[in-house]
């Protein structure tokens, strides 16, 4: 049964760390759903460093240019001021995770809420989606974001740690509500994921390491398979929703969003 467990959440946190339909709702009811004991903070750790390196390898080159940007006095001025842009929008979600992530985490788990969440920003994601129709595309507005875009999207990412409401999701909207197009917010989404889900491993981890949890029931194996799964689960999962955004945007996740809601509603009503 671990291995089964351990490749069940693998794929749930491959597809949906990076599809906007919510990894930590999907997180909260896999257990529900498939019986599964709570698989602990080191699991949870191993899997998001695992969706990190699945940004890190898929956009490799980008994230280059983006260090050099920041730290060389030398670099391409076009990749130093979105370097500096995902510094800056990252610090929303940074502050708001450290003053109150834990009091989300513990008392904001419940099905219940996890669907009428997935339900009051499936709203919000249609009228971004049906606004950026008439975006055009622009290869070089993703290098040239005001400080307003970036803030917006910033304040936007912080709202994903409400269970139910998609940090990709919520940056793509916020991106698309400031006027980029489907495939320039994509791309600043996932950019932009980059230290918010290095930051959520490392804090699980260093928790792992200041209290250690005797009983973890995973070994050595059991782990380098649910990092293996996550990461190619991850990087195609990306890759998917770049095509998808770009070709039809992002109504078929609403309509995914929705029904998951209702079924969540039907099944997991609240006591």
């Amino acid at each position: 049964m671990e291995y089964f467990q351990i490749i069940v959440l693998g794929i749930v946190q491959g597809i949906t760390e990076f599809l906007p339909i919510s990894s930590s709702g999907h997180l909260i009811l896999t257990p529900a759903i498939f019986g599964f004991e709570d698989q602990g903070l080191a699991m949870d750790a191993l899997l998001h460093l695992a969706s990190l390196l699945a940004i890190i390898i898929f956009f490799k080159k980008d994230l280059w240019n983006l260090l050099q940007g920041i730290f060389s006095s030398k670099a391409d001025p076009k990749y130093k001021k979105l370097g500096w842009s995902i510094v800056l929008a990252s610090f929303p979600a940074g502050i708001l995770g450290l003053m109150g992530g834990d009091i989300i985490e513990q008392n904001l788990r419940s099905a219940t809420f996890v669907a009428w969440n997935l339900i009051i920003w499936s709203v919000v994601f249609f009228i971004a989606d049906y606004q950026s129709k008439k975006q055009k595309e622009d290869p070089e507005e993703l290098y040239q974001l005001s400080l307003g875009q970036v803030m917006l999207v910033g304040f936007a990412q912080a709202l994903a740690l409400f269970p139910g409401t998609s940090r990709s999701g919520v940056t793509i909207c916020a991106g698309l509500f400031s006027n980029l197009s489907q495939t320039a917010a994509a791309r600043f989404s996932f950019l932009l994921g980059t230290p918010i889900i290095f930051a959520a491993g490392m804090h699980k981890a260093v928790s792992i390491f200041r209290h250690p949890d005797p009983s973890m029931h995973f070994g050595g194996g059991e782990m380098l398979v649910g990092f293996l799964v996550c990461f190619v689960v991850g990087y195609f999962s990306i890759k998917l929703l770049l095509k998808i955004v770009a070709k039809v945007g992002l109504l078929p996740f609403i309509i995914y969003r929705v029904i998951l809601a209702i079924g969540i509603l039907i099944f997991f009503p609240a006591p």
